[in-house]
């Protein structure tokens, strides 16, 4: 049987490796990025729906944050 350790558990170099480009992805997407076409509102949906849940992946199952 796998046993997942929980985020806190993870050395702080891999802590800011997984989490750090996806929280600027984040960042950029929902603050700096303006869709302006039906092609950049597409992107944007795709990277919103990897952004839900890449996050829900590690709030249940790495109990993040």
């Amino acid at each position: 049987m796998i046993r997942v350790v929980p985020y806190s558990g993870w050395p702080t170099w891999l802590q800011v490796l997984i989490v750090g480009p996806n929280a600027l992805l984040a960042a950029y997407t929902f603050w700096a990025w303006w869709p302006k076409s039906k092609r950049e509102w597409n992107r944007l949906g795709w990277v919103a729906a990897y952004l839900l849940v890449f996050f829900l992946v590690m709030r249940f199952v790495f109990h993040f944050g």
